[in-house]
């Protein structure tokens, strides 16, 4: 009984919580500005017996040391605590990606974390703590430095804003968010962060030297696949179905810093957007959203009239290192009553927000988190006597004001992912029809000489472009124009019928311009008929349309074939970290890594974002524009030298088109439709190059022997390092024999060390392993 006295721990399973209080937009502020204040009480409580706190493969114990509460709020609800002590932080990880990446952050050779920490900070929106310490908080309350310090850091590091997610799990049936940071032995400050508005709701995040690092992200346990990975439920609380955008762009400054190439002024708009906005989640009250964290001045009135409260910390002001204009990209918004789920609300939101000449995305109007909602629009656009204006859908009406501004009126009929329109001063316009293909309007305003030949060539590529990717995926887009528009900045942007072209692709670099044009216009399959499921599967829309556009200028651009192995060649020095790619257009030198250790934290194709690291932030820019394309071209090699064709690899592609048009794919979507066309277990492949970021080595050697018939008898013996050890290589082989004749055979790597022979009827003369860049290995003769 002694033993069993001294090991007692309360564990506490944290489940769902229902709303603490009825919805009260008043007091939801007021709890809010509370909790902003980060106070907790001066008296410590001494922990007399290990307490844990557990919530799906994590768990939390304090051991012993002291806790100091934080604040009620008005309904009494305890949301935070700051402990010090001895504590120990345990995570199972049951999914083997996540364990590669747990062991590519840390560095350590580890499939779970066990960690001991001194110091937490802790915050949850359910009951937990209210029953861990059932006595009443007292006071006094006073500001507390480690939390402070952690507050601090989830807002302005992480761009986390806890104290509203509270509030919003609070009120929300359902709902749980729970946050909590600790110091650990080994790795400093971990935070582990629950969000059941997430889409997967688990997980933990170091920042390590101005990069936010997700070691771990799980979906919760009842939603997990077999395997262990992410399943398919949906967490967005609501859905916008229509934006009624009524936007003021007639006045415009003059910023330096932002301002392009081109002399644009800057839009200071003024915004009044009716948003159609349905519940998914019966009983919802506070609705999270993102917006332009430099929307000034953001106000929300319901159908009614009724002001809405919203939740946004003005990050800005906390920080001397980020513009004093800067929020928080996440606001909340309470509704006054619980909403009913699938029944239409409409928000109406006003604020000013400062942009270049066009509209960014969708994070220029409030938008659900995770979400590309399908809406549809109207878009009422006012702007200088000097501007034109340009947007998605068709023009309805024009007049002139008395003022002298332009105002137009245009509606997006057909539901898009996202919705923007484009501004331009002394404006260049020139419409291009072609037979078989939607309409190309070209517009905008460009530098140099002859602006006119710059925005028809800048057409004449879209149009070019869509005809091949008509014939190339053998479907049609059904939209009857495309704009194609100038835009000041060094990107460029698809929308549905809408194309952002940066100002520099106006000057023509031959191959490189056709190749950014030619990508932007892939986008109209490979991201808007063609989605992705989730963050992990979007390489299918950027992988996809760089390497659709690599097809295009290979296929149809004067010394294609050349332009298009320069390109694999800076790929490839890219993503081996070093300069093979010399000083071709194509490469990309800012990107390159040439440190081997930092390159090997590098995280794989399939986990998106989280690809990059602290040593490389732009992790997954190199994964998914520049390793997802050489993946595509080993995937196209080893068909065609299979096939001796591209009929299959082709094939496979229209097939994708056809099968999940209309629909968001995931990577095993696309193994599906590989698999069908070619068929076999293609998962060694998607293991190794989607799931999987080793680079392997090989070093070979061959010999040539004449054999009995007259022929030869080839010996290949291949070395691989750098990889796991099943790590399976399927490596073409191409034999040149006399009389200019040659033969491609594959040698499958299953082992650090194989040799294989291969007998021939004709003289083999040279030998070369994996020609033509079919493979993404560092390869070197002995």
């Amino acid at each position: 009984m002694r033993l069993q006295s001294s090991l007692l721990t309360v564990f506490v399973f944290v489940a769902f919580s229902w709303p603490a209080f009825a919805a009260d937009p008043a007091q939801a502020r007021a709890d809010y500005d509370r909790l902003q204040k980060w106070q907790f009480a001066s008296a410590p409580i001494a922990l007399t017996q290990a307490i844990s706190i557990g919530r799906d493969t994590a768990t939390i114990t304090l051991t012993s040391g002291s806790v100091h509460l934080m604040q009620p709020t008005s309904s009494g609800r305890v949301t935070g605590l700051v402990f010090e002590g001895e504590g120990h932080f345990t995570m199972t990880v049951p999914d083997r990606i996540e364990v590669a990446q747990l062991r590519r952050f840390s560095r350590k050779d580890i499939a779970s974390i066990d960690q001991k920490f001194t110091q937490l900070v802790l915050r949850a929106s359910d009951d937990t703590l209210d029953k861990l310490f059932p006595a009443a908080v007292k006071e006094p309350f006073a500001k507390n430095a480690v939390a402070e310090n952690r507050h601090n850091h989830w807002l302005i590091d992480l761009g986390t804003d806890v104290d509203a997610a509270v509030i919003a799990g609070m009120l929300n049936p359902g709902a749980l968010k729970m946050t909590a940071a600790m110091k650990t032995a080994d790795f400093g400050w971990v935070t582990y962060d629950y969000d059941s508005f997430r889409r997967e709701e688990s997980q933990l995040i170091r920042w390590d030297r101005q990069t936010a690092e997700v070691w771990i992200s799980l979906d919760r346990a009842e939603d997990r696949s077999a395997t262990g990975g992410p399943g398919e439920h949906d967490v967005r609380p609501a859905t916008v179905s229509h934006l009624d955008v009524k936007a003021d762009l007639s006045r415009g400054t003059w910023n330096p810093r932002r301002v392009g190439a081109t002399e644009q002024l800057m839009l200071k708009g003024h915004y009044t957007i009716e948003e159609t906005i349905a519940a998914n989640i019966d009983g919802l009250v506070a609705l999270p959203l993102h917006l332009d964290p430099t929307a000034q001045n953001l106000a929300a009135t319901d159908e009614k009239g009724q002001s809405l409260a919203i939740l946004r910390d003005h990050i800005g002001a906390r920080s001397s290192s980020l513009d004093h204009d800067v929020y928080d990209y996440s606001f909340t918004l309470i509704f006054p009553a619980p909403l009913k789920v699938n029944e239409s609300h409409v928000v109406t939101f006003r604020y000013e927000l400062e942009t270049p000449n066009y509209a960014f995305g969708n994070t220029w109007y409030p938008t659900v988190s995770e979400a590309f909602d399908k809406t549809t629009a109207r878009l009422e656009l006012k702007v200088a006597r000097r501007n034109e204006v340009r947007a998605m859908g068709r023009r309805t009406t024009e007049t002139e004001s008395p003022d002298g501004s332009k105002n137009s009126i245009w509606l997006i009929e057909k539901p898009a992912k996202m919705v923007t329109f484009s501004t331009a001063e002394r404006f260049t316009e020139v419409p291009l029809e072609i037979a078989g293909v939607p309409k190309v309007i070209s517009f905008g305003t460009v530098t140099g000489l002859d602006p006119g030949t710059r925005i028809r060539n800048a057409g004449a590529d879209v149009v070019n472009s869509l005809r091949f990717y008509q014939y190339l995926f053998d479907d049609k887009l059904d939209t009857q124009q495309i704009y194609v528009t100038a835009i000041a900045a060094g990107h460029g942007q698809a929308f549905d019928g809408f194309l952002h072209l940066s100002e520099f692709t106006y000057e023509e670099h031959p191959g490189a311009t056709e190749l950014f044009r030619a990508h932007e216009v892939a986008h109209e399959w490979w991201g808007h008929k063609i989605g992705w499921k989730t963050y992990r599967d979007q390489w299918l829309s950027e992988s996809f349309a760089e390497y659709s556009s690599m097809m295009f200028v290979q296929a149809t651009v004067k010394g294609g074939d050349k332009y298009y192995d320069e390109i694999i060649n800076a790929y490839d020095g890219i993503v081996q970290g070093n300069l093979s790619g010399g000083f071709s257009k194509f490469n990309r030198p800012w990107l390159i890594e040439f440190n081997g250790a930092a390159r090997a934290r590098l995280g794989p194709i399939g986990v998106g974002y989280r690809a990059g690291t602290s040593e490389i932030p732009a992790g997954y820019e190199i994964q998914a524009y520049h390793k997802g394309p050489l993946v595509m071209h080993m995937l196209r090699s080893i068909l065609r030298f299979k096939t001796h064709s591209d009929d299959v690899f082709v094939k496979i592609l229209r097939d994708f088109v056809k099968e999940y048009s209309g629909k968001d794919a995931s990577t095993a979507d696309f193994q599906k439709v590989v698999e069908k066309n070619a068929p076999g277990n293609w998962s060694f492949f998607f293991d190794d190059w989607i799931y999987d970021s080793a680079i392997p080595t090989l070093r070979w050697n061959y010999k040539i022997e004449p054999n009995s018939t007259g022929g030869s008898r080839l010996t290949v013996t291949v070395k691989r390092s750098g990889v796991r050890d099943d790590f399976l290589l399927a490596v073409p082989i191409r034999v040149e024999f006399d009389g200019n004749r040659s033969g491609t055979f594959f040698m499958p790597i299953r082992k650090n060390e194989e040799t294989m022979s291969q007998e021939f009827p004709l003289v083999a003369r040279k030998v070369v392993l994996a020609p033509d860049h079919s493979l993404l290995a560092n390869i070197r003769r002995e």
